[in-house]
């Protein structure tokens, strides 16, 4: 701290303006929702049972969810570029930590390739850690390298990272 005579007379006018921020500020963060819009539980049962699910499938995959809408999202994009039935999509979908991910995934698959498996693509794309990386994935190998969209799948899914040179540079001592 600077202790200048300059500064002892400031110090009281330079709190002011900190202390008027801080006091116009809290209120606000305060008010906020923040992520409580991503929480709507009922939207989510709402849509669910619209796609024809149980009420008790419903509820349970509705209470559990991190995200219910996105959930929600999920089954009803999955269920309309699929012949999967709704039970098979809430399946992968309410135990994915990206469900509207997996969604994207199914949606771009099934938009750009022929998919003779659609059980498959959401089974892989589910399994997958970055599920929109690996529909680009498969996308572009199946295209570009004019394989099937099977065998594009198998090879994307096994693809990832392979450290090199990982031999410690020592020899611990025994």
């Amino acid at each position: 701290m600077v202790h200048h005579p300059v500064f002892k007379s400031l110090s009281p006018y330079l709190t002011l303006p900190f202390t008027l921020f801080s006091a116009v500020l809290a209120p606000l963060a305060l008010a906020s929702p923040g992520l409580a819009i991503d929480y709507n539980y009922g939207q989510c049962v709402t849509d669910l049972l619209e796609v024809g699910l149980s009420a008790e499938a419903v509820a349970s995959a509705c209470a559990s969810a991190l995200r219910p809408e996105q959930v929600s999202s999920c089954v009803f994009d999955v269920t309309a570029v699929t012949e999967l039935s709704a039970e098979a999509a809430l399946a992968a979908c309410s135990r994915d930590r990206r469900p509207l991910e997996v969604a994207s995934c199914v949606v771009d698959i099934h938009g750009f390739l022929d998919v003779p498996n659609s059980a498959a693509v959401l089974n892989h794309c589910h399994r997958s850690i970055l599920p929109v990386r690996y529909a680009d994935c498969v996308i572009d190998t199946a295209l570009v390298a004019e394989i099937a969209t099977t065998d594009s799948m198998a090879l994307c899914i096994a693809a990832g990272y392979r450290p090199v040179d990982v031999a410690p540079s020592f020899i611990p001592a025994r």
